[in-house]
């Protein structure tokens, strides 16, 4: 018998993919957490049933996520991972000339997960990177500015843990937070299935001056 996971939570598209063997399932205070062994795309993280990464393509979300606002930004120095507990949005960001990176993810559920089955993910030991277990909507009222703040949350689904991350309200608090030349960048709903949500977001950002959307190919997501 065969073992398969299905993504479906778009009501019209699933995307399945065949399972050696199921690593981890457990649940914290916010979420369902699993790590599988995939056939093709070695292990993939789960939150809540849905595809955060898999080994095989991670690269491509967090190198598209990261480099773009790092190079636009004229001498990023300091920089604020929102969410991105499994450390891989870090470790592109520690390949530049940073002087402190703050990753601040609500679950430590989650960061404790994927350094014992994602382990080769992040620098963890890099004295530059600083964890902070905390909601960041309630940090960044306390933190001072940022040069860049990399968004590398969950969706923002209707009642998720992630959904206050996409409000205007933290999007205007972001906006204070950044220095003079300050960038920040978000993950967003695949827009080719998501349009509304997507609109949606867009209007949630409209506090800032300069607005670009831009696409990165991540085949595990839906719609790549």
């Amino acid at each position: 018998m065969e073992l398969w996971y299905i993504q479906n939570y778009l009501k019209d598209f699933e995307v399945g993919l065949r399972v050696k063997e199921t690593l981890f399932v457990g649940k914290s205070r916010f979420q369902e957490i699993a790590v599988v062994d995939t056939y093709l795309y070695g292990k993939v993280l789960l939150l809540d049933g849905i595809v955060q990464l898999s080994e095989k393509d991670e690269f491509m979300y967090h190198e598209m996520l990261v480099h773009p606002a790092m190079v636009t930004h004229p001498e990023p120095r300091r920089v604020f991972i929102v969410g991105g507990g499994d450390g891989g949005a870090a470790r592109e960001i520690l390949k530049h000339p940073v002087e402190e990176v703050v990753l601040v993810d609500i679950d430590e559920e989650v960061v404790e997960v994927c350094q014992k089955f994602f382990p080769h993910l992040a620098p963890w030991n890099d004295t530059r990177l600083k964890i902070v277990i905390d909601d960041a909507t309630s940090y960044i009222t306390r933190a001072s500015t940022f040069d860049v703040i990399i968004m590398d949350s969950t969706d923002p689904f209707p009642r998720g843990v992630a959904e206050p991350l996409f409000s205007s309200q933290f999007f205007e608090e972001a906006y204070r937070h950044l220095t003079e030349s300050g960038v920040l960048v978000s993950q967003m709903e695949p827009p080719f299935f998501e349009a509304e949500r997507v609109e949606k977001l867009w209007k949630n950002l409209g506090i800032f001056p300069i607005l670009r959307l831009y696409w990165g190919m991540v085949p595990t997501y839906p719609g790549g």
